[in-house]
């Protein structure tokens, strides 16, 4: 069967996280891949290549000049056909990066036939609050997120961080998000702010512990005290990213059961945009 190729257009958006979540049921990886406000920032901010079947939307790249950034999408029942081929020298055209929301055996096979070197990868975990049982673990002495506790939890980041290879050194007004206070969470002992978790609906997104503090088993006690928030308040699974090139962490968050439902990836051209190699 043929495909037409066009353009997307905002009114599309409701068909990509269609297509997003076809990709996220094969590949796995993250659950905010078919959210339409995470899409939005992703294919409206620049030039959009798509293909349809006359039915659905089966194909769809965009790029976020400002980011020199390119995201490609192809439904899994139409791989194999060449439809990643094009996109992805299509994005080549017009970004040195390409992103990859559900990094498969394929997918990293043909970024290599560009000439592309992965140059971040995080693995999408999951824990089953539903049907895992919570690590017996005591909870630590925590305080839990309010804005004006803002520069302790930052101090507690930067303090956790700054030895990691990467640290991006952000301002707090960069780091601090909209986190959810109930499980967000400073700990603390009489040596002052040790550790922290900061997480969103269902969603961990970061813990720390300061080197002072580290093996004493207080990022497994954190983590399980937000997961055990998380199952009081109704909610049946939470998630988290970890960075491929932290096995430690991953290691921890299997452990206390975490499964990996997929990995993300950036991968960068030696070139500059538009002088990609022939295909």
């Amino acid at each position: 069967m043929a495909v037409t190729w066009h353009e997307l257009t905002p009114d599309d958006l409701p068909a990509v996280s269609a297509l997003a979540g076809r990709c996220l049921a094969t590949d796995g990886g993250l659950p905010l891949l078919t959210d339409l406000g995470f899409l939005r920032a992703r294919f409206t901010a620049g030039e959009t290549l798509a293909a349809s079947d006359g039915a659905n939307l089966v194909a769809a790249a965009a790029t976020r000049p400002a980011l020199d950034r390119a995201l490609a999408l192809v439904d899994p029942g139409w791989r194999g056909r060449g439809l990643g081929s094009r996109l992805l020298d299509w994005s080549l055209a017009r970004a040195s990066v390409v992103e990859t929301e559900g990094l498969t055996d394929g997918a990293a096979a043909l970024f290599g036939s560009r000439g592309l070197a992965c140059g971040f990868a995080e693995d999408v975990m999951a824990f089953d609050l539903a049907a895992t049982p919570l690590p017996e673990i005591g909870p630590p002495a925590v305080t839990p997120w309010d804005p004006a506790l803002a520069d302790r939890f930052f101090a507690t980041y930067e303090a956790s961080f700054r030895d990691r290879p990467g640290f991006p050194g952000w301002s707090k007004e960069d780091w601090v998000e909209d986190f959810d206070p109930r499980w967000t969470l400073l700990a603390s002992t009489v040596d002052g702010d040790v550790g922290f978790i900061t997480g969103e609906d269902g969603w961990i997104v970061q813990v720390g512990v300061v080197p002072a503090a580290r093996g004493s088993g207080l990022g497994a006690a954190l983590v399980t005290e937000a997961l055990r928030r998380m199952r009081a308040h109704g909610l049946r699974a939470a998630g988290l990213t970890v960075n491929a090139n932290n096995p430690h962490a991953a290691a921890l968050y299997r452990r206390l059961g975490f499964t990996v439902t997929g990995r993300r990836a950036t991968f960068t051209a030696a070139h500059p945009p538009g002088t990609a190699p022939a295909p």
